[in-house]
C-alpha cells in the first residue's frame, strides 16, 4: 500500500511539467519524447525532417498522447534558424500559458570529413557545442526558475579520450571524424560545469547515456565509418534504457541538489579531469560567447 502510494505521489508531482526535447523525431531523444509522455510531462518536441516528424506524431497518437506533443520544426546547424527555433517556441508557449521545466539536449551529428556550417564553424562543432550554448540561451527566459527545473546536455563516454587546444577549438587542422566527434562531446561536460557555477538557480547535467543503438554514425557519414558504427552500435543498449535514466534525473528529488554533474547510466560519476580545471571552463565559456556574440548569457530577454 506504501509503495503504491509513493508512485502516486510521484506522478502528482511531475504533472503539469512540460519538457523540451532536441533531436526529437530518432534514436534517444524520440526514446525520450515517449517516456516522458507515459510518465505524464507534456513535451515540446524539436526536429528538422517532416517525414519523420509525421512518423513521430502518428505513434504518439496511436498511444493516445495526441494532446501532449506539440512540435518546432527547425535545424540546429546555424544561429539564424536557432533563432527561428526559439521564435517559434516562444509563440507556443505564449498561446498555451506554459513555461518550460525540463529541456534537454539530445540532437548531436557525426560527420565524416570537414564541413563547414553557415555561419562558418566546423559542422559537428557547430551542432554538438555551438547550438547547444545558443539555444539554452534563447530558451532560458521561458523556463521555470527552480530546483525542480532541469537541463540535460546529452555528452559521450568519448569525451574522455579527448583533449583540448584553445588554437584548434573547432578542429580545423588535423581533422577526424572521431577527434572533433569526442572534443565536442567534452566542450558539452565543459559548457555544463560553467553553467551551474555561474546559475545555481537552474540544475544542469551532463548526461553519459553509454553505447546506445542508434544510427547517428551512419547520418553523415562514410561507408567505413557507418560499417563500423553498426557493427559497433549492435552491443549498445536500447534507446529506452537510457531515456529511461534521463528521466528518473529529471524528476528524482536525489539529484535537486548535484547541479553541473556528469551522469552515466544514471549515476553521478567523475568526468575527464579537464573539466575540473576553472581556467579551462572559463577560457571556453568566453570564447563561445564571443562567437556567438552573447553579451550577458544570464540577462532577462523576454
Amino acid at each position: 500500500m506504501y509503495n503504491k502510494r509513493k508512485q502516486l505521489l510521484k506522478v502528482v508531482n511531475i504533472l503539469n511539467k512540460l519538457a523540451y526535447v532536441t533531436g526529437a523525431t530518432s534514436g534517444i531523444g524520440k526514446s525520450l519524447v515517449l517516456t516522458l509522455l507515459k510518465a505524464n510531462i507534456d513535451v515540446i518536441g524539436l526536429g528538422r525532417n517532416d517525414d519523420k516528424i509525421k512518423a513521430l506524431e502518428s505513434e504518439v497518437e496511436a498511444l493516445g498522447f495526441k494532446d501532449n506533443l506539440m512540435i518546432v520544426k527547425g535545424d540546429l546547424s546555424y544561429h539564424e534558424a536557432i533563432v527561428d527555433i526559439a521564435k517559434q517556441t516562444k509563440e507556443l508557449l505564449e498561446k498555451n500559458n506554459l513555461r518550460i521545466d525540463f529541456l534537454c539536449h539530445v540532437a548531436g551529428r557525426v560527420t565524416s570529413g570537414y564541413h563547414i556550417s553557415k555561419d562558418h564553424h566546423e559542422l559537428t562543432f557547430q551542432v554538438n557545442h555551438l547550438a547547444v550554448v545558443d539555444l539554452t540561451y534563447q530558451l532560458l527566459p521561458y523556463m521555470n526558475e527552480s530546483m525542480k527545473s532541469r537541463i540535460l546536455v546529452v555528452s559521450s563516454q568519448s569525451h574522455y579520450r579527448a583533449n583540448i587546444n584553445f588554437n584548434n577549438l573547432e578542429t580545423k587542422t588535423f581533422y577526424t571524424i572521431l577527434r572533433s566527434y569526442k572534443r565536442s562531446k567534452l566542450y558539452n561536460v565543459l559548457f555544463v560545469k560553467g553553467f551551474s557555477k555561474m546559475n545555481q538557480q537552474m540544475p544542469i547535467y551532463a548526461i553519459d547515456p553509454g553505447l546506445v543503438r542508434t544510427n547517428i554514425g551512419e547520418k553523415n557519414t562514410s561507408k567505413l565509418a557507418s560499417f563500423i558504427w553498426r557493427w559497433r552500435s549492435k552491443k549498445g543498449i536500447h534507446p529506452e534504457v537510457a531515456a529511461r535514466h534521463m528521466l528518473n534525473v529529471m524528476t528524482s528529488s536525489e539529484f535537486d541538489h548535484q547541479s553541473g554533474s556528469y551522469v552515466r547510466h544514471g549515476i553521478i560519476v567523475s568526468s575527464n579531469p579537464v573539466t575540473y580545471k576553472e581556467q579551462v571552463i572559463d577560457r571556453l565559456w568566453h570564447e563561445t560567447l564571443n562567437m556567438l556574440d552573447i553579451k550577458d548569457f544570464f540577462a532577462k530577454k523576454n
